[in-house]
């Protein structure tokens, strides 16, 4: 669907908000390649990309007097820690499992608050994050990482009632595990692209695994997950 966006016909807009990872850059590189015109937060040199600060407030006012509205806003968040190596047998590390959730959680927050007027300005409005499998209540069964499962739960709860507020807008959300550990980060960003970018994914005509109207959660080999 064509946006209208100061003098530029037919573009569309995506924002990445973050470039620290090598998925990172591959996505930007992905939507760029396929015809958007993509802003992502932080530096790296990649062909079709633009560069936003990091500070929030000065992104957001960047963002809007450039663009005006964003179409796909997609959070890559997810932050994992060497000393996440606890449970509730060995003892929590109270320092670690605050630092995950604020990385993983709050920042995402308050990120999605900065950005949503563009949001709302855009058509498209498709909100998009990134998980784990590893953060599943019904598919978890290791004991690894429980400061980093327990945060991504916690993003877990937040899409679905962000989404129960924002669906009879005309929002929809995308949750999606790229499979790191065996997926390369340039694969990983193509199956992100087309999952992201897709209008419906409707699985054997079964509505209960329709993505818009179920807060569906996939991975980067298409399956789906439950929360």
């Amino acid at each position: 669907m064509a946006v209208l966006i100061k003098g530029e016909i037919g573009l569309k807009i995506a924002l990445v908000t973050g470039l620290k990872k090598e998925f990172d850059k591959a996505l930007a590189a992905v939507f760029a390649r396929e015809g958007y015109k993509v802003y992502a937060m932080g530096s790296g040199q990649i062909n079709g990309v633009i560069s936003l600060p990091l500070e929030l407030k000065e992104a957001a006012a960047v963002l809007l007097k450039d663009a005006g509205n964003v179409d796909i806003y997609i959070d890559v968040s997810d932050e994992r820690s060497e000393l996440d190596n606890f449970n509730v047998r060995s003892g929590l590390n109270d320092g670690v499992m605050h630092e995950l959730y604020d990385a993983n959680v709050t920042r995402p927050m308050a990120m999605l608050e900065a950005f949503f007027p563009l949001l709302e300005a855009g058509r498209t409005k498709r909100i998009c994050y990134l998980t784990s499998q590893d953060a599943s209540i019904n598919e978890t069964r290791g004991t690894d990482g429980y400061g980093y499962r327990m945060a991504k739960a916690g993003l877990h709860n937040f899409l679905q009632i962000t989404r129960n507020v924002l669906a009879p807008r005309g929002y929809t959300i995308r949750a999606y595990d790229p499979c790191l550990c065996d997926v390369s980060a340039s694969a990983a960003a193509e199956a992100a692209f087309n999952y992201f970018t897709r209008t419906r994914g409707i699985e054997r005509g079964d509505e209960l695994r329709d993505d818009e109207k179920n807060l569906v959660f996939r991975d980067a080999y298409g399956r789906q997950h439950s929360w």
